[in-house]
């Protein structure tokens, strides 16, 4: 399961992290995906809470894994109940595109 959360700029160097709600059939806004996005992957996010998205460039992860013995995955289990926990930091990003150039036949059509 992974949670987003938009980071930006704050005051004095810190940064304002902000959750990204994304819908699911969970409801539980999280991604249940068996591929979560790495690091510098661009991915397209939208918020159903505050019905705003865009392109995010995943700037860092952090993994949670379930302890034996835990309510997550209880004693004598083989295996978790719950799956590992990913929590992305994303930040606004232009797509792959972004430095495309025009060719010059292309700019002589757009004149």
């Amino acid at each position: 399961m992974c949670s987003f959360y938009t980071r930006s700029p704050a005051d004095g160097g810190q940064f304002y992290y902000d959750r990204v709600n994304v819908s699911s059939p969970h409801h539980d806004g999280k991604m249940h995906t068996p591929y979560p996005p790495s690091t510098g992957d661009l991915i397209h996010l939208w918020d159903f809470v505050k019905k705003q998205g865009g392109t995010y460039e995943v700037i860092a992860r952090q993994w949670l894994h379930s302890s034996y013995g835990s309510t997550n995955w209880p004693v004598l289990e083989q295996q978790p109940t719950v799956g590992p926990l990913l929590e992305l930091i994303v930040e606004p990003a232009e797509g792959v595109l972004r430095d495309q150039a025009l060719r010059p036949e292309d700019e002589e059509e757009t004149q």
